[in-house]
């Protein structure tokens, strides 16, 4: 609030920026960390508490704050997304400039949820056979490149954490040709022995809509 005036943070496509539900959860997974005693709650609680803004020609700029920077906190996930999200943007145009005929596909990539104590050796263990699964010559034949982001969910009921891998992966034509595509099945068996699971993971893999 500047005076007696509501000041609201948009989007340049006009939408309303969720600071107040991203708190919301913010401040909900801080009391989730000081039911398990764990220490960097009150660090978490004070996520964005204070947000100086400054008025530009184009609406509101964040000026100065403070994040957590915790990987699960609500708040600094979705600022993490929207940075990530414009630096891809500016990425992608470079990239179909580069490769015009190239196509995306979106796989995600999942696993058994981890349990209490457990996320940060499985996440490197996941890290480990991500790299593995991108050496296999059935991948790599039509691949270009690729970019990834993981994400973990809470179940709070069950204590436990639900980590996947999301990949952008963008392939030349020939990726759907016959003897070149892979189905979700193919995938899922090749990030099963990548991972070394004694079980078949949950795997998706879908064409990415071409807008241009």
């Amino acid at each position: 609030m500047f005076g007696d005036e509501i000041l609201v943070d948009k989007a340049k496509n006009g939408k309303v920026r969720p600071w107040k539900e991203k708190k919301l959860a913010n401040l909900t997974y801080a009391e989730y960390l000081q039911i398990l005693e764990i220490k960097k709650a009150f660090r978490v609680k004070k996520c964005g508490n204070l947000l100086t803004f400054t008025k530009s020609e184009n609406g509101l700029k964040l000026y100065q704050t403070w994040f957590c920077k915790s990987r699960l906190c609500p708040l600094c996930a979705w600022r993490y997304a929207m940075k990530n999200s414009y630096e891809l943007s500016s990425i992608l145009d470079v990239f179909y400039k580069r490769y015009p005929k190239s196509r995306f596909l979106f796989l995600t990539l999942t696993e058994e949820n981890a349990k209490q104590g457990e996320l940060k050796e499985k996440l490197a263990e996941m890290n480990r056979a991500l790299y593995k699964l991108f050496q296999y010559k059935k991948v790599q034949k039509d691949l270009l490149g690729y970019v990834r982001s993981t994400e973990i969910t809470v179940n709070r009921k069950e204590k436990s954490f639900h980590q996947h891998i999301h990949i952008l992966l963008a392939v030349s034509p020939t990726y759907f040709k016959k003897g070149h595509y892979l189905s979700q099945d193919n995938w899922s068996k090749l990030w099963q022995k990548a991972r070394k699971l004694d079980y078949k993971p949950v795997v998706n893999i879908k064409t990415v809509s071409d807008s241009k």
